[in-house]
């Protein structure tokens, strides 16, 4: 028995020291890490392996004394059975025992040395991590990924690819500034394109660039003579566009602390001496004007930031740094900036400035010809040949599954539509958003045709080529096209002319004095332009038309009318940008059927002479009323085959098929008082429409948790990303209705219980699988038209304080800091979401008894941990 007791204590005693000794080793490791991320993924290298060669030196000890102590325990084992055996067998048994136990603990000591060392190994890697493997490499977007198929990768400074140099790009053209814009609707771009036109001369040649195709390693190559402008608009929550993501990485390693961000790598330019370590930008000089909304917290932070981080590279900025405000004046703002930059910028080249009142007509950057015999134009819409991989650039041809009216009692049109990503290679999640390209009303298209003196040469296939050969877009579009396709399909003709465009590309062609007194108020005086062209939404159609009309009145003959050269309309005019929308499902419950709901756009314009315009005081949204117009076909709604040219014509205007000019038809009034639009569809067989669409990835998303609270704000269409959420939360409760998960809140406002509760009954049997796990969860409504005093969803957080407040608690018994439950907010930014604020601020500090400004501190903390998420619009 005692021969048996003892080894079997001794195993349990190494066993009990073997797994201490392991659980030391990997608190080692914790402790590294938590050094690494309270140095922002910087442990210093020293106290690392400090800690590592003390805990070695330990740990080797340690084994040492515990196999002397093996050796001693088996000599007093083997002296207590020589007492109780044959002496020969017990001599022979005690010295294997004895040699058993000596290599067992030989075993463990060089088991553990080779632990340790591979610990020091590890240790030694991660501090030389940046030598031995180098940064790594972010996703390549499709851009780069034409670039790479080309032997033009350019992701690391010691990666040189001549195509992806923009300041060899530069010195080849002749240009000596360069112009980056960060744009994701084409504000920033136009501005880009706009800004280069002013800025031409002998002495300043610009060149515009898109920052995704062109590497920012040789920045440190420019020189004093040379200047870059950055264009760059925010988006989300302070974020950079899609196509600045790769320079903004590299300059802002930290985003949580900018300034604390690594000195990105430079290529070291061969006609320099060595560059400075910390500052290796001290040639360059920069410009810099931003793009943002006032109603978003992170205001600009795009632009505020690169322009910081630029700063502390030693680059040298030209000028006050600009921000434009688009929920006050985006082009007034931008207009004033330039007033105020473009003087410094031509000072440095030594320009002079251009004489605005030379009369000379404006050199433009478009030259249009007809197309050569043969050619077969693209006339439905086409955007590109082909592509494996669909983004922004190659949407991919999504099949419309169903579009149907959510609320048909309401007073206006709320729709309901998916779209089959099936073959695309496309995924989404709750929370993200889908990006839809449209097109331009039949209506809409006429009059800018019949402006232009254009409607007999519609069909009449043309090109579209840059003037300069060293513009980095050398086709404005895709493929041969038409003067309709390309007014339909590809250029933005539905948006007020903005008052610098007037200036530049309006007023010269102006050739009687009628035309130029009217277009000049419109071109220099702000106050006329905003109570003519933006209270009238005057398109360029209608602006051409309301110069035609004073000049009439002024007796001008017909053949002397004003006239706009096409080349001028399509500089003019941006290029169709696609329209984003918070998809409206669970990419868990209909993973390639995303859903969009949205309301459809229409308002009156409001200049007293607006009537008087072909069709009337009417603005009709360009991508709400195509999709309404995809749900009338659908549903098998008037389609005409049309028999001149391709397609079908959906339209509820009877006459419209046999008139040569759309605009000329009367506006047609539906039950709804809607006018309604008509639209030249190419289905793709078998009456199979599809839609243009890619996926944009959100940060708005679910906790990973589903234990965690969340509450959800969602007014009106705001409600699109929470039915997504509540969609995924009752799926995971009908799959594991034996795991409980955290409360989920639902705020939903509307005007009316009866004519604007979307969704009403697929909602309330959602929420009742989600109670059989989360019993506290439930939709809260306000309605604010269904009684005299108007409540809305902040109204309902105060007066459902306890609730919400108990979800806010997640489990504590006490908040003493930033609640852990998640807030989601959706919809309008002016109002709406300042307000839930402000309740929830309120809320906090009565409820957990601490004053207003903790409150909002705890809130704000929450935005950071991304446990307060807004996905907002104004």
């Amino acid at each position: 028995t005692t021969n048996v007791d003892f080894p079997t204590r001794y195993e349990l005693a190494h066993s009990v020291w073997f797994y201490f000794y392991h659980s030391v080793n990997w608190g080692v490791l914790f402790i590294a890490r938590v050094l690494r991320a309270f140095k922002d993924y910087k442990v210093p290298g020293v106290g690392f392996l400090g800690i590592v060669l003390t805990y070695a030196l330990f740990a080797t000890h340690g084994d040492s004394q515990a196999s002397l102590s093996g050796s001693t325990t088996a000599g007093i084992r083997h002296h207590a059975s020589n007492s109780n055996s044959n002496k020969h067998q017990d001599n022979t048994g005690s010295k294997h025992k004895h040699q058993s136990n000596m290599s067992t603990s030989s075993k463990v000591e060089w088991g553990d040395m080779v632990i340790v060392s591979g610990v020091l190994v590890g240790a030694a890697t991660f501090l030389f991590r940046k030598t031995l493997f180098g940064a790594p490499k972010p996703e390549l977007t499709i851009a780069q990924k034409a670039a790479l198929a080309q032997g033009n990768s350019g992701h690391s400074a010691d990666e040189y690819n001549e195509e992806r140099d923009f300041v060899l790009k530069m010195r080849n053209a002749g240009k000596n500034v360069v112009i980056f814009y960060g744009s994701q609707t084409g504000t920033a771009e136009d501005f880009a394109t706009r800004l280069a036109k002013e800025l031409q001369s002998a002495a300043i040649r610009p060149l515009v660039l898109d920052p995704e195709l062109y590497d920012y390693h040789g920045m440190a190559a420019l020189n004093d003579d040379e200047l870059v402008i950055l264009i760059l608009a925010t988006t989300g929550e302070g974020e950079p566009t899609d196509n600045m993501e790769q320079w903004y990485d590299a300059f802002v390693s930290s985003r949580d602390a900018p300034e604390e961000s690594e000195v990105p790598e430079f290529r070291q330019p061969e006609d320099k001496p060595e560059l400075d370590i910390d500052q290796p930008l001290t040639d360059v000089r920069f410009v810099m004007f931003g793009l943002g909304n006032n109603t978003y917290e992170q205001f600009n932070s795009h632009a505020r930031i690169m322009d910081s981080r630029l700063q502390a590279l030693g680059a040298q900025r030209v000028g006050e740094r600009g921000e434009g405000d688009d929920d006050v004046d985006i082009e007034e703002d931008f207009s004033q900036w330039k007033d105020k930059t473009l003087p410094l910028i031509r000072a440095l080249f030594g320009s002079a400035t251009p004489d605005e009142d030379d009369g000379a007509e404006p050199s433009l950057t478009w030259t249009v010809s007809e197309a050569a015999a043969g050619a077969e134009p693209w006339t439905a819409g086409q955007l590109y040949a082909s592509a494996d991989t669909h983004d922004a650039r190659h949407p991919f041809a999504a099949p419309v599954k169903a579009a149907v009216e959510l609320t048909p009692n309401a007073d206006r049109y709320l729709l309901h539509v998916e779209v089959d990503l099936e073959g695309s290679g496309m995924r989404y999640e709750a929370g993200d958003h889908i990006g839809v390209f449209a097109q331009n009303s039949d209506e809409e298209v006429d009059l800018l045709l019949a402006a232009l003196g254009l409607l007999a040469a519609a069909d009449q296939p043309i090109t579209v080529a840059a003037v300069d050969p060293h513009a980095a877009q050398q086709t404005l579009f895709p493929h041969v096209t038409t003067y309709r396709a390309a007014l339909r399909h590809y250029l933005e003709i539905a948006l007020p002319v903005p008052r610098a465009q007037i200036k530049s590309l309006v007023l010269p062609f102006a050739k009687t004095d009628a035309a130029r007194a009217f277009l000049a108020p419109l071109a220099n005086d702000k106050d006329a332009y905003a109570q003519t062209v933006t209270a009238g939404c005057l398109t360029i159609a209608r602006l051409i038309n309301a110069v035609h009309a004073a000049e009439r009145a002024q007796g001008v003959a017909d053949e002397d009318l004003f006239a706009l050269p096409p080349a001028a309309v399509f500089e003019l005019c941006p290029r169709m940008q696609p329209r984003f929308y918070s998809i409206s499902s669970s990419g868990q419950v209909a993973p390639s059927t995303p859903s969009i709901t949205a309301v459809v756009l229409q308002y009156a314009a409001t200049a007293a002479d607006a009537a008087e315009v072909k069709l009337g005081k009417t603005r009709s949204g360009v991508a709400t009323n195509y999709l309404l117009a995809a749900s009338r076909y659908l549903q098998g709604a008037r389609a005409v085959p049309l028999t001149e040219r391709d397609g079908v014509l959906v339209s509820e205007n009877p006459a419209l098929p046999l008139a040569a000019d759309a605009s000329s038809v009367p506006v047609l009034m539906d039950a709804k008082s809607h006018a309604v639009g008509s639209y030249t569809i190419h289905p793709e067989h078998d009456r199979q429409l599809t839609l243009p669409v890619y996926i944009r990835k959100s940060q708005f998303r679910l906790p990973a948790d589903p234990s965690v609270p969340i509450i959800m704000i969602g007014p009106g269409t705001g409600l699109a990303p929470m039915r997504g959420f509540v969609q995924e939360r009752a799926h995971l409760a009908r799959a594991h209705p034996d795991r409980v998960q955290g409360t989920s809140l639902l705020f939903f406002g509307a005007r009316t219980a009866k004519h604007d509760y979307m969704y009403e009954e697929e909602l309330t049997q959602l929420f009742g699988d989600i109670r059989t796990v989360a019993p506290k969860s439930q939709i809260i409504t306000a309605f604010s038209r269904d009684q005299d005093q108007k409540i809305y969803v902040q109204h309902r957080l105060a007066e459902h304080a306890d609730q919400v407040f108990d979800a806010l608690l997640a489990g504590q018994d006490k908040l003493t800091g930033p609640p852990k439950a998640h807030v989601y907010v959706c919809g309008d930014a002016k109002v709406m979401a300042r307000d839930v604020t402000h309740a929830l601020a309120d809320l906090i500090a009565l409820k957990a008894g601490v004053p207003l400004d903790t409150a909002n501190k705890w809130l704000a903390e929450m935005r950071k941990a991304s446990r307060y998420q807004e996905d907002v619009w104004s």
